[in-house]
């Protein structure tokens, strides 16, 4: 399956998710799930971007860990 990054939350989705979204720096990849977020009122929009940064940062410390984890075997394999 093809899969897009969705500039909005920063995640691969199935291209068939993928719209592609005029920007001023030019056209960009976007989600319906984030297109259809931005057009609701600002209280939904605002929840839509809270639960993305959580989705986000829970990604980052998964990778995170992971880095570490991997450079913590190579220093015990000393």
């Amino acid at each position: 399956m093809e899969t897009r990054y969705c500039y909005c939350c920063r995640v691969h989705h199935p291209q068939d998710q993928m719209h592609r979204f005029p920007t001023s720096r030019g056209v960009r990849w976007r989600c319906r799930r984030s297109i259809e977020a931005a057009q609701c009122g600002v209280s939904e929009r605002d929840a839509f971007g809270k639960e993305q940064t959580k989705i986000n940062r829970a990604a980052t410390q998964e990778i995170a860990e992971q880095v570490f984890m991997a450079r913590s075997e190579r220093y015990l394999l000393r």
